[in-house]
């Protein structure tokens, strides 16, 4: 967590380096064409209740309970090497 990620396409978890890193969502995307990526912290707890279920379920012997959450949201971005523009969704 003390330097940037530079790499952008997903290698399996841990990389070669070792290094450590938060990944909500890692792929090939380009919001240099357009798009938009959202981010908030949440405590709501029927959301927090969600995760630590979720969690739970996938790693029964490691009892999970969330105190709060980062949402993300990568909405209409272009793949890397696109060239195409995307155009955002009217709400």
């Amino acid at each position: 967590l003390d330097e940037p990620v530079r790499q952008y396409t997903p290698d399996p978890f841990p990389l070669v380096d070792g290094c450590p890193f938060v990944a909500p969502y890692w792929a090939d995307v380009d919001n240099v064409l357009g798009g938009d990526i959202f981010y908030r912290q949440t405590t709501d707890p029927g959301l927090l209740e969600d995760i630590s279920q979720d969690i739970t379920q996938y790693f029964p012997k490691s009892p999970f309970t969330a105190t709060w959450a980062l949402v993300a949201t990568w909405d209409h971005v272009a793949y890397y090497g696109s060239t195409s523009q995307k155009v955002r969704s009217m709400g």
